[in-house]
C-alpha cells in the first residue's frame, strides 16, 4: 500500500480491496477517537494489545476487543506504509523521472485490471448501480482530465548533440527522453523532460529541445549548464544549455496543506490516488523531493512541508474515513458500484502516451508511429495486469481456505 501510494494514478486504497483489508483498514481509521485514546491509557486495555498481538484470534468480541484489533491492524499498517514509503521515495521517483511512458503502462494496467476486484464483491448487481457506477466513471474522467499546467517549473532549452548523424527522422518525446541536473544542496538529481516532442531529420547531427522540470519549486532553478546527463532513443554526445533554467516557485504552505487533505480523501477511495491529486495540482514533485530530503539528507526546510502534509493527511483521514465506513455500512453494493466506476474513469489520468499543450498542461495523445518507447509501454501493461490477477487469486484461495475475505467484512456497523 505504502508502494502504491507513492504511484500517482494507483491508490493504496486499491491494494487494500484487492487483498481483502479494504473493509477493515477503514474500520480502523474510522474508530480513532478519544473513546480509543482513553483506553490506550488503561494498563488491562494494553495487556490485551500484548494478548492480540501474539494471538488475534484470542481478542474478545467487545468494545474492547474490537479497539484492541484495530489498533493492532493500524500499527502494522503504519509501520508497512512508512517503511514502504522511507524506500520506496528513494527508487521509484528516479524510475518516474526516467521511464514515465513504460511506468504509466504498468499502472494502467494495474488499476484497468483492478476495476473487476469491487464488481466481483457486490451481491446485487442491479440497473441502478450501473448507473451510479457510470456516474462515478464520468465525474472521474472529467476531474483527471485537470491536468496540471507546469507555471511553476523551471523551464529552458538545450541543445542535444548526437554522437552520429540520424538515420532517419527521429522524434524525440517526454516519454523517451529525459535530461538530468544535480541538485548539490541536497545531494539529488533533479529530472527534466520535454515541453513538446522535437524532431530531428535524416542526417542532421543536432536537436535543439525545450525542457520542463518535472518537479515544482525553487530547487529546479539552476544556471546554464546544469543539464548534462541525458536518456533518449539514440546515442547523445553533450548536451549544451547555454540559458539558466527559470520559472520554478516553491507552493505556499497553505495550498500544501489544502493538497494534503484532498490527497488523503482520494487516498481512501479505491481508483482515486492521493499521488495523483498531488501530481494534478502541481505538487507530486515537490512533496517528494522534500521528503527524499528530509529522510537522506535532513534538510530542515524540507521538514517544515513533510510535517505540513502529515498535519493535513491527518487531519483529511480522520474526517473523510468517518463518512466512507458509513456509506459502506449503509450501502455496500453502491458503494462498491461507485469505487468501481471511480477506478474506471481514473483510467484517463494514467494513459502512458502524453504531449504538452500550447498553456503547459500534458494531455493525453496517441502513440508516436516509431516511438522506441512504445513496446515496453505494452510490455509493462501486460505486468500490470498480471499482477492484479495474481494479486486477486491470493485473495481467492485465502477465502477459500476460510480466511476473512472482503464482503464478510463490509457490513461495518456505526462508528464506536
Amino acid at each position: 500500500m505504502g508502494l502504491a501510494d507513492l504511484v500517482p494514478g494507483v491508490s493504496g486504497a486499491t491494494v487494500a480491496l484487492v487483498l481483502g483489508i479494504y473493509p477493515r483498514a477503514l474500520d480502523a481509521v474510522s474508530g480513532i477517537g478519544w473513546r480509543m485514546a482513553r483506553r490506550l491509557r488503561r494498563a488491562q486495555f494494553r495487556a490485551q494489545l500484548v494478548v492480540g498481538a501474539r494471538d488475534p484470534g484470542s481478542l474478545v468480541n467487545d468494545a474492547d476487543g474490537r479497539d484492541a484489533g484495530r489498533v493492532l491492524l493500524l500499527a502494522s499498517l503504519a509501520l508497512g506504509v512508512g517503511l514502504a514509503i522511507a524506500g520506496g521515495s528513494r527508487v521509484l521517483p528516479p524510475l518516474l523521472d526516467e521511464y514515465p511512458g513504460q511506468m504509466g503502462g504498468l499502472f494502467f494496467g494495474l488499476v484497468l485490471a483492478s476495476v473487476a476486484v469491487p464488481i466481483r464483491r457486490m451481491e446485487r448487481r442491479t440497473v441502478r448501480a450501473w448507473g451510479l457506477a457510470l456516474a462515478a466513471a464520468l465525474a472521474a474522467f472529467w476531474l483527471t482530465g485537470l491536468r496540471a499546467g507546469t507555471s511553476g517549473h523551471a523551464q529552458g532549452s538545450v541543445l542535444l548533440e548526437l554522437e552520429r548523424p540520424a538515420a532517419e527522422e527521429l522524434v524525440l518525446t517526454s516519454a523517451n527522453t529525459t535530461l538530468w541536473a544535480s541538485d548539490a544542496e541536497h545531494g539529488l538529481r533533479l529530472a527534466y523532460g520535454l515541453a513538446r516532442p522535437a524532431t530531428a531529420s535524416a542526417g542532421t547531427r543536432s536537436v535543439r529541445a525545450d525542457v520542463v522540470a518535472r518537479m515544482a519549486g525553487t530547487a529546479a532553478n539552476l544556471p546554464p549548464g546544469a543539464l548534462r546527463d541525458v536518456r533518449a532513443p539514440v546515442p547523445v554526445a553533450s548536451v549544451s544549455q547555454t540559458e539558466p533554467l527559470a520559472g520554478g516557485r516553491d507552493p505556499a504552505l497553505a495550498y500544501v496543506f489544502a493538497a494534503g487533505v484532498l490527497a488523503i480523501s482520494a487516498m481512501s477511495l479505491p481508483g482515486l490516488s492521493g499521488s495523483f491529486v498531488l501530481l494534478a495540482l502541481g505538487l507530486y514533485g515537490y512533496v517528494v523531493h522534500a521528503l527524499r530530503a528530509t529522510l537522506y539528507h535532513g534538510d530542515a526546510g524540507a521538514a517544515i512541508v513533510v510535517a505540513t502534509m502529515i498535519v493535513a493527511m491527518t487531519v483529511g483521514l480522520l474526517t473523510f474515513a468517518r463518512i466512507l465506513r458509513r456509506l459502506f455500512s449503509r450501502w455496500p453494493d453502491a458503494a462498491l458500484a461507485a469505487l468501481a466506476g471511480l477506478m474506471l474513469g481514473s483510467l484517463r489520468a494514467l494513459w502512458p502516451f502524453a504531449r504538452h499543450a500550447p498553456d503547459g498542461a500534458e494531455v493525453a495523445a496517441l502513440p508516436i508511429p516509431g516511438d522506441p518507447a512504445v513496446p515496453g509501454i505494452v510490455l509493462m501493461f501486460a505486468a500490470g495486469v498480471l499482477a492484479v490477477a495474481l494479486l486477486e487469486g491470493l485473495a481467492r484461495r485465502r477465502a477459500a481456505k476460510g480466511l476473512p475475505c472482503p464482503r464478510q467484512d463490509s457490513n461495518l456497523g456505526p462508528t464506536a
